[in-house]
């Protein structure tokens, strides 16, 4: 998705209000941007060029409805997984595993590869791609827990 903000120059502040700009940002994963510096008759403006995924909410009560404090605290350690690796493969983390479906991992828990392939959303692609680090971080945690 893409946004084009333009903020003029507030005489008053006796700068820009990046407040438009960082509420705008607040829950969106922005990908890239650009700025470009302009005057007219009117004042001076900056113009923010912004490539950006919509980041998805916090899970839903009813998708960590019955789980307990420690499988409530593993669903936000997958969460910060799952965002670091969208980051660094340069996708939207909703391609790697929406909130509904980690939070069926932290209802099953799978300690093995063919484990996690019974849960809703885990495919042989996911499974194949993201398995070995998802039964990482639940053994883990479990360890240490």
């Amino acid at each position: 998705m893409f946004k084009v903000i333009t903020i003029p120059f507030d005489r008053s502040k006796g700068g820009f209000d990046e407040e438009v700009l960082n509420r705008f940002v607040l829950n969106k994963h922005v990908k890239s941007h650009r700025a470009e510096f302009f005057q007219d008759a009117q004042g001076s403006y900056w113009t923010v060029f912004l490539e950006y995924d919509p980041a998805l909410e916090k899970p839903s009560a009813r998708e960590t409805e019955g789980l307990d404090d420690s499988q409530k605290l593993l669903l936000e350690r997958l969460r910060a997984w799952r965002k670091e690796r969208a980051d660094r493969d340069g996708i939207p983390v909703y391609i790697i595993a929406t909130n509904k479906e980690l939070a069926g991992l932290v209802r099953e828990a799978p300690a093995t590869l063919e484990a996690l392939k019974e849960v809703k959303g885990f495919g042989k692609g996911k499974v194949s791609k993201y398995g070995q680090d998802l039964i990482g971080l639940i053994r883990a945690f479990f360890e240490k827990t």
